[in-house]
């Protein structure tokens, strides 16, 4: 029987997987809590549909172990002070395993594109979601398994910026991976950064700047 992941019981939280799939919350108007934000759509049967904006076509699930390096743009202004500096930027769901890492450095230098010019395309990460001006790299800690959601990104959408990606066409997308359990989803009551803490070889973190010589055409 295969060994149980350490975030098991968040995969079970339907929050984590509409996250995961881009879809969007608001204060609820009518009491405490969150709702899912709706557009219009005529064709609809109610004559609307749950807007969905970035997140994942999941594909399949898989599992992380100590072999796997991780990376995530981020932005820099969240680093914190003092020996756990960088533990803010490890508190997030969204990361890359490190062959597609290198499949998009490898994409950057072939268009002849900033690598951050390419992660937004390939990531889909409008300037409004992030800066990205901060490559972060951390290794899972030995003896810890982790479950993930991998597939491509969807198409995403930050004021009058559009980041576009086409998963009908596999050979274009770069996986990306959701990891439940991490992050600020209201639904974790603020479990995030420990999990972060208690998941990832924090003494692994590493900080690169992805506008730097070596890492571009």
């Amino acid at each position: 029987m295969p060994a149980a992941t350490v975030n098991e019981a968040y995969f079970k939280d339907s929050n984590t997987w509409l996250e995961a799939q881009g879809y969007q919350w608001r204060n609820a108007s009518h009491g405490r809590g969150k709702t899912l934000v709706t557009e219009p759509d005529a064709d609809a049967p109610k004559g609307f549909r749950y807007a969905r904006t970035g997140g994942l076509v999941i594909r399949r699930r898989v599992t992380l172990a100590e072999d796997n390096r991780m990376f995530r743009f981020a932005a820099r202004r969240y680093i914190g002070s003092g020996a756990p500096g960088l533990e803010p930027l490890l508190n997030s769901p969204w990361w890359m395993e490190e062959d597609r890492m290198v499949l998009l450095l490898g994409r950057a230098r072939t268009a002849g594109v900033p690598l951050v010019e390419m992660a937004r395309r390939q990531l889909a990460l409008p300037a409004a979601w992030t800066d990205c001006d901060v490559l972060v790299s951390v290794r899972i800690r030995p003896g810890v398994l982790i479950g993930a959601f991998a597939g491509p990104g969807i198409t995403a959408t930050a004021g009058d910026e559009r980041r576009i990606v086409a998963p009908e066409a596999p050979h274009l997308f770069i996986d990306q991976l959701y990891i439940p359990g991490l992050g600020r989803l209201f639904s974790l009551n603020g479990a995030g950064q420990s999990n972060a803490s208690a998941w990832f070889d924090t003494a692994s973190a590493r900080a690169f700047d992805p506008a730097a010589r070596g890492l571009n055409p």
